[in-house]
C-alpha cells in the first residue's frame, strides 16, 4: 500500500520526518493487513523516527570525534590479552548489572 497524496510526503518532508516519511509505506501495509491499530500505527511511526535520529545523531557525534578507526566492541581481539576477563566484561556490556532487585522499602510506622 502507498500514498499518492504529495500532500502527506511534502508536509513530512517539511517537518523533517523523514524517518517517518521512510517507512510509512511498510506501516500503511502492515495497518491494511490489520497487524496495526490506528494508535499502533502512530505509535511505530514515531518510534521509527526516533531510530533515525538516534542513529542520525550516532553518527554526527562518531564524524565529529574524528576517530582514526572505527571499533566496537564486538571488534575487540581478547586473545591479545588473556588476563582480561573476557565474560565479566561481556556480562557488562549487556547490562545485566542494571536488572532491577526487589528490594522492599516502607516508610512510617507499622501497626
Amino acid at each position: 500500500m502507498s500514498i499518492h497524496d504529495p500532500s502527506l510526503r511534502a508536509a513530512l518532508k517539511t517537518l523533517k520526518l523523514t524517518g517517518m516519511l521512510d517507512t510509512l509505506d511498510a506501516r500503511l501495509a502492515q495497518t491494511h493487513a490489520g497487524e496495526l491499530g490506528h494508535l499502533e500505527f502512530l505509535q511505530v511511526l514515531c518510534e521509527d523516527e526516533i531510530a533515525r535520529r538516534e542513529t542520525a545523531a550516532l553518527a554526527r557525534r562518531v564524524r565529529r570525534a574524528r576517530f582514526e578507526q572505527s571499533a566496537t566492541f564486538d571488534d575487540f581481539d581478547f586473545t591479545a590479552n588473556p588476563k582480561l576477563p573476557a565474560a565479566m566484561l561481556r556480562d557488562l556490556l549487556a547490562l545485566r548489572w542494571l536488572e532491577p532487585v526487589n528490594q522492599s522499602s516502607s516508610t512510617g510506622p507499622s501497626e
